[in-house]
């Protein structure tokens, strides 16, 4: 698909939205304006413009939803940040917990010939170092392979962790002293009345609060 060209901004408020919808939330200006740290008004003026142009629509009940043209260029600029992540994990050596604050700086500067041979080094089917696909995001990972949150599972059961939330620099650090990562397995020991849960991760046990939980994705594995 040719790139479409779009400002910063636009870029920043396409993938908001579409991160918004990967994470089964619900789009609206409140978290739009929480989420890029702009005032309502700016959300607002914003939302006409991509509204204008037909990258979004703006429902009677305030719920924004992507057209076909806004999610396809939401879908690539996802793609690109999570290239830019992998550049800098797998080549210039950034540990995982950072590389999401530094792709964001990263992602706009990266021209359609570097994107190409980053897709010709990692592949369109691989996945960012939180765990997410190249293509299709965490909306792929729960029609491919039943991906939940965390704080879904049943005590007993015992999980695969697909990925994790990536925008919380202090989350992801606090999960690797965890050794809490994609890939990483545990098991559901105990479900507390609060919702905090014990987990067993190897030879450790460890207690996560329903914050964590709900952040963190996961398929069940076979009894």
């Amino acid at each position: 698909m040719p790139r479409e060209k779009t400002s910063v901004s636009r870029e920043d408020y396409l993938k908001a939205i579409w991160e918004m919808v990967q994470e089964e939330q619900e789009p609206i200006s409140a978290r739009l304006a929480e989420e890029l740290g702009v005032t309502p008004p700016a959300v607002t003026a914003a939302l006409k413009r991509l509204a204008r142009d037909g990258m979004l629509v703006v429902r009677r009940d305030g719920r924004i939803a992507l057209t076909r043209r806004g999610s396809g260029i939401a879908d690539h600029l996802a793609m690109r940040h999570q290239l830019a992540e992998k550049l800098l994990t797998e080549v210039i050596g950034i540990d995982w917990t950072r590389a999401h604050d530094e792709a964001e700086r990263l992602e706009h500067g990266i021209s359609p010939e570097v994107e190409k041979l980053l897709l010709a080094r990692f592949g369109a089917e691989g996945y960012c170092p939180h765990g997410v696909p190249l293509q299709g995001g965490l909306a792929k990972l729960r029609r491919k392979h039943g991906a939940v949150p965390l704080s879904d599972v049943v005590t007993g059961q015992s999980v695969e962790v697909l990925c994790v939330y990536e925008k919380d620099a202090e989350f992801l650090k606090f999960l690797s002293g965890l050794a809490i990562h994609p890939g990483a397995r545990a098991r559901i020991r105990k479900r507390e009345y609060d919702e905090t849960m014990t987990l067993a991760v190897g030879k450790r046990t460890i207690h996560l609060g329903k914050p964590a939980t709900s952040r963190i994705w996961v398929r069940a594995l076979a009894q």
